[in-house]
């Protein structure tokens, strides 16, 4: 990114979910796949490359290994706890990184949205709890109970399957500081707009879902303190998107998502879904103009994941696949590819601010230095 003269490097690592190979890990392959190996690569890179700050993705990342999440999370912090976990007795036991080496010990942002889930926040939480690094983005699903399914033709002996499984919730995450995820989920250093309907998705709508609740918070140390700077990261944040069109694009689109979900309602007239779709697509028309003069690309909101797109190339003209035009099709695919992602760009601006307030206040910049934990945690 670039503010003005200067030029700040920003690497950013989009990871789709905590990935391990278990088999082979079990088997003792020594190059197994896993999500934290191939982020220490590209962290190693990022250091020859002398990045300045860098950014983890966690978008839409819905979970996976609880090791993946612990050892990732020693990328950040060295030795230390990272979750706790509680099981259906009340006993609880803690989840801690024991590598004392740090991939990277400079600058770190996290970015969540709703369907951040279950390692993803526990990931998020512990990087927050540790003052390690900002998270940004909207609070995140609210997943923090672990499930096991229970074969019952094995429970009764069946020799072929009959009465299938029933999966049972047996225990339940906890932050290092006590508080669970469950619930409420991770709540962002700094929000950005929430595309996702929070009344709709999240563990927050199920009818069963456990409550919030804590336990003794665990022993550890945490890396630095971000707090003295979030009131000025807001409000840089704040001015930046309060003058940026695409950012009121972006939240004018929220609202009227959220208005159509509230109605629940479809017209059957002609006439009003006629004039529905007008008024679309003057509003469209509207933008595109705006975009041929100059004053940036066009953002809605998609219908499955938060991050801005050309509508445009989303919109549903009511054909089978068969009977699209090819051409088309990938035409309107490389569109979507090539549309900026507005809440990312937004998070490395962020992490931008972050790097010039480090630079300009060097009492900031002690406040939040990472430090090695020593001793027991």
């Amino acid at each position: 990114m670039t503010d003005g003269k200067v030029t700040r490097r920003v690497g950013v690592i989009s990871l789709p979910s905590f990935y391990e190979d278990v088999a082979a890990r079990q088997q003792g392959v020594q190059d197994y796949k896993s999500a934290t190996r191939d982020v220490a690569r590209l962290l190693d890179g990022f250091r020859k490359d002398k990045v300045d700050s860098v950014l983890i993705d966690l978008r839409n990342n819905g979970g996976g290994s609880l090791t993946e999440a612990i050892d990732l999370t020693g990328l950040f912090i060295g030795t230390g706890p990272v979750v706790q976990q509680r099981n259906a007795s009340g006993q609880i036991s803690v989840g801690r990184d024991t590598d004392p080496a740090v991939a990277w010990d400079g600058p770190l942002g996290v970015l969540i949205n709703r369907a951040s889930a279950s390692a993803s926040e526990i990931f998020a939480a512990a990087i927050q709890d540790y003052g390690r690094g900002l998270i940004i983005g909207e609070p995140s699903f609210g997943k923090g109970t672990v499930q096991a399914v229970v074969d019952l033709d094995q429970v009764v002996k069946n020799s072929t399957p009959r009465f299938g499984g029933v999966k049972m919730t047996v225990a339940q995450f906890f932050r290092i500081n006590g508080g669970t995820t469950q619930l409420r989920g991770v709540t962002p250093d700094i929000r950005l707009p929430e595309v996702s309907d929070a009344e709709e998705f999240g563990e927050s709508t199920f009818d069963n879902a456990l409550p919030w609740t804590r336990v003794k918070a665990a022993d550890y140390v945490p890396a630095g303190d971000l707090k003295g700077l979030l009131p000025l990261l807001l409000t840089l944040h704040e001015a930046r998107v309060n003058n940026d069109k695409n950012f009121r694009y972006l939240q004018e689109d929220i609202a009227e998502s959220k208005l159509q979900r509230k109605k629940n309602l479809i017209s059957l007239n002609e006439a009003e879904r006629r004039k529905e779709r007008d008024a679309q697509e003057a509003r469209l028309k509207s933008r595109e103009a705006q975009r041929e003069h100059g004053n940036g690309a066009i953002y809605d909101v998609a219908s499955d994941d938060d991050t801005s797109v050309n509508s445009t190339a989303l919109r549903d003209d009511g054909l089978r696949p068969d009977e699209r035009n090819l051409a088309k099709e990938l035409a309107a695919e490389k569109a979507r590819k090539s549309v900026k992602d507005l809440l990312l760009n937004e998070a490395v601006n962020i992490l931008g601010d972050q790097l010039e307030l480090l630079q300009t206040g060097s009492e900031f910049a002690a406040r939040i230095k990472p430090v090695p934990a020593t001793g027991p945690n």
